[in-house]
């Protein structure tokens, strides 16, 4: 009788083990269980139903159904000369974009690096053209350029810049300045933060030892600076360049694509095709493209840093 019951205490001290095993072993998984939920709900079912969608003619104009054909939408995606000249449209906005923002934040970043007085106020409000969304941002530099009232013609003309007020918005080169400098103004605050937290984390030791081997200023930013810099510009341009490429907000409330679909980005494209055209189906397939286009840029442009700096 003793022996039966100390093999029955024994058996549910096992199972109270197993099952505290088990336990230790879900509950990490339902920890995360809201997560994988959200980003499947938010993120993997509508990239799987927009891959789908790119496979039929929708359009919702004409009808309420969709139609399958095929790979016919990115047959006719090859062939729409509309396309290529968005993607040559986008590489511009995104090199013409991120270039002067790096540049220009990468100067703030220095400075803000510096020691003088209201240093943190000036730190706090650097990011408030960041946090501007981007239909204010283009409202703001819309105003800003126009032809009539803006004031940056108004400032042009008393310093005597020019004699008579510029078109900004009519003409292609002069669009791209407005679009450009609108999107520098806002994206370079990304850039000073993001540098000068990488700036922080450099060793004043280093710069001590530089200064006492005889080095200037210019080789100590070019020997220890962005050397040391090189990982935080890599990783920031990447993602400012993925997200320029998205942008949509801020060159279609300014331009709508103009003048002559010369601002029109795929992203852009995108829009116009869905919400104007109706043609839901092509551009599913326009958006397919553009995750393969950011995906390989993305590969290419991890490799190719990779390649060249070995931290």
């Amino acid at each position: 009788m003793a022996e039966s019951m100390r093999l029955s205490e024994m058996a549910g001290a096992g199972a109270s083990q197993r099952a505290a095993w088990r336990i230790d072993r879900l509950y990490p998984q339902l920890l995360v269980a809201p997560v994988v939920i959200l980003v499947g709900v938010g993120i993997i079912f509508p990239l799987l139903y927009l891959l789908y969608m790119s496979f039929h003619d929708y359009n919702v104009f004409y009808r309420r159904v969709m139609v399958f054909n095929g790979l016919e939408n990115y047959g006719r995606l090859l062939a729409d000369s509309v396309f290529w000249k968005a993607l040559r449209v986008s590489v511009t906005w995104v090199v013409g974009s991120v270039v002067p923002q790096f540049l220009v934040g990468l100067v703030m970043a220095l400075l803000l690096n510096e020691s003088f007085p209201g240093r943190g106020f000036v730190r706090t409000i650097i990011l408030l053209p960041w946090v501007v969304s981007g239909v204010v941002t283009a409202i703001l530099w819309g105003w800003m350029f126009d032809g009539t009232i803006g004031v940056i013609n108004d400032l042009l003309m008393k310093t005597h810049f020019i004699t008579l007020p510029v078109p900004w918005a009519a003409r292609v080169p002069t669009t791209w300045v407005m679009v450009l400098v609108a999107n520098t103004w806002r994206g370079a605050p990304f850039f000073a933060i993001i540098l000068l937290a990488a700036l922080q984390a450099i060793s004043p030791e280093l710069y001590e030892a530089a200064t006492v081997d005889g080095a200037d200023r210019w080789q100590r930013f070019r020997l220890i600076t962005l050397p040391m810099l090189v990982n935080a510009i890599v990783l920031s341009t990447l993602l400012r360049a993925i997200w320029t490429f998205n942008f949509v907000d801020l060159i279609w409330t300014l331009t709508h694509g103009g003048p002559m679909m010369e601002t029109q980005t795929l992203a852009v494209q995108v829009l116009q095709s869905a919400y104007t055209d109706g043609e839901f189906g092509y551009a599913a397939a326009l958006s397919v493209s553009f995750v393969l286009i950011l995906i390989l840029f993305s590969a290419l442009y991890w490799r190719l840093n990779r390649l060249g700096y070995q931290p």
